[in-house]
């Protein structure tokens, strides 16, 4: 809809007459600016109060809402849309920007256009509420605006930042939660010394629950009063590097209410420097990398034997690190435990009966089946790829309490048995023998499972009992559901004479009846 003729050239006459009643008496080409903007000001006063009018019409139900519920109902929109809603009227304008906590849940990433005009106007708009802020500050412009609110911030979570000082310069009465990733580079992770953080005392912030430093890090002085006693969650990097040398000794102290704690260390660090005191009752979580040979994790790890956790995760992919879990487990409980080798070789999984899990990393270095020699008396379950369990039974094992074992993936003909081997396995309590093949669904399934029956029929032979004699009979074979079509099938006529029950699943296929 547009103006008709005879309204555009009422209005036409309307301005014109007006503007030369006015510029009549003056040449002062001044003021017929002046009047220009006037009018020109008029005009756009008198538009907006007209939409303003329309849109408070069309928008009736909504305006006639409390303002306390129609301030609720901004708070489901996203940040986008928030600063949308404050064009549509005046009136909402006033509601949304009366509001201050609409405007303090800050999150700004990359693609975020004029990140710090967005940012500058975000904190205009949250007047003196509580801040919950997550931003990527790779400029100091970004840091420099956040600097004069710490004060008023409950979460800051500072991404791509090469400052950190400003953080810690000034009390921080409400933040409970500090993340601070460590920065990328061109070539990789920032070098974690670079953001060196001498950590405050205590009181700079009370209320302080997550503490993730992207660096190398001082514990605050013994005179510091008091402790970050509310401190659930601490994650930094430990080294041995001059100056930057951590003095890790006192971490238990200052933070005794950990549950989960993240080390990540950068060179081999000396014991000496390692916690020297009693570790938390809350400590659940253990997360250990490293980047160097291994060691550091090896003696953490020792310096936490007889301590229960819920989960452990160790990473050092250049460094073997089955034998350092297995000790620590052994020291917390007596088996039998679990353990998965992950379909890259190099990662494993310890479960023991409690729930506690150990996740191991050591993928460059590898890790394999004698490697977790110290555990053998006490494994309850092996799973495995199949290929890497016919590759690393070159000898003969022995895992008395072995009851259960299942393999995993492709039974091609690199999974095959080399007939030259030795490898054997002495297990004398098993109970279950599980083969998961892959499933496919084409016609090389076929192939897929008579190929199966040849790895499973070349592992069953070395399977043996305490005095090296064959196992008998297997009392449990179960297959996938990927072998339901086929275990009735000629290839797997073998099984019957060594099994003594066949399962798919949960289904019992055949069982083995007293003669």
């Amino acid at each position: 809809m547009t103006l008709s003729g005879q309204q555009r050239d009422a209005l036409y006459a309307h301005v014109a007459n007006l503007l030369l009643d006015s510029v009549h008496d003056t040449g002062d080409p001044n003021t017929v600016d002046a009047l220009l903007s006037e009018i020109a000001s008029v005009t756009h006063k008198a538009m907006s109060d007209v939409v303003e009018t329309w849109n408070r019409k069309a928008c009736g139900p909504i305006c006639s809402l409390p303002i306390e519920l129609l301030a609720q109902a901004f708070s489901w929109l996203d940040l986008p849309d928030r600063v949308k809603v404050t064009g549509v009227s005046r009136y909402i304008r006033s509601v949304a920007l009366g509001q201050p906590s609409l405007w303090t849940q800050i999150t700004l990433d990359p693609t975020t256009p004029h990140l710090p005009d967005t940012l500058a106007l975000l904190l205009e708009r949250s007047g003196r509420a509580t801040l919950d802020v997550d931003i990527y500050a790779w400029s100091e412009d970004a840091t420099a605006q956040l600097a004069p609110h710490v004060r008023r911030m409950r979460a800051l979570i500072i991404r791509q930042t090469f400052s950190t000082a400003w953080i810690f310069e000034q009390p921080a009465p409400l933040l409970e939660v500090l993340q601070i990733p460590s920065p990328t580079v061109e070539r990789g992770i920032l070098d974690p010394t670079f953001l060196h953080i001498v950590l405050p005392s205590p009181t700079w912030a009370p209320l302080l629950r997550r503490l993730e430093l992207p660096s190398t890090f001082v514990l605050p002085s013994n005179n510091s009063s008091g402790s970050f006693d509310r401190v659930t969650y601490f994650s930094a990097h430990v080294t041995a590097d001059g100056d930057a040398d951590t003095d890790a000794r006192r971490l238990f102290e200052v933070f005794p209410s950990l549950e989960i704690l993240e080390l990540f260390f950068s060179t081999d660090t000396s014991v000496h420097n390692m916690p020297n005191t009693p570790i938390p009752r809350t400590l659940v979580d253990l997360r250990l990398y490293s980047h160097g040979d291994g060691h550091s994790i090896a003696a953490f790890l020792a310096l936490c034997n007889g301590h229960p956790f819920k989960r452990v995760q160790l990473v050092c992919r250049r460094a073997q690190l089955g034998t350092a879990a297995v000790e620590h487990v052994r020291s917390v409980a007596s088996g039998p435990w679990d353990f998965e080798f992950n379909n890259n070789n190099g990662r494993g999984t310890f479960k023991l009966d409690d729930g506690a899990v150990y996740e191991i990393d050591c993928s460059q270095a590898g890790m394999e089946l004698k490697d977790l020699r110290a555990a053998f008396d006490s494994l309850g379950s092996i799973v495995m790829p199949s290929y890497l369990f016919s590759e690393q039974l070159v000898e003969a094992f022995h895992l008395p309490a072995l009851r259960s074992i299942t393999l995993q993936g492709s039974f091609l003909r690199r999974a095959y048995w080399d007939d030259s081997s030795s490898g054997r396995l002495r297990v004398p309590k098993l109970q279950t023998l599980r083969i998961e093949p892959w499933q496919y669904e084409w016609e090389d399934g076929v192939t897929e499972m008579q190929d199966c029956s040849q790895y499973t029929k070349g592992l069953v032979r070395r399977l043996t009992v305490e005095d090296g004699s064959a196992l008998p009979r297997i009392p449990r074979f179960v297959l996938s559901k990927a072998g339901r079509e086929y275990v009735g099938a000629e290839c797997w006529a073998w099984i019957y004479s060594h099994a003594s029950s066949v399962h798919v699943e949960d289904e019992t296929v055949w069982q083995q009846t007293d003669k």
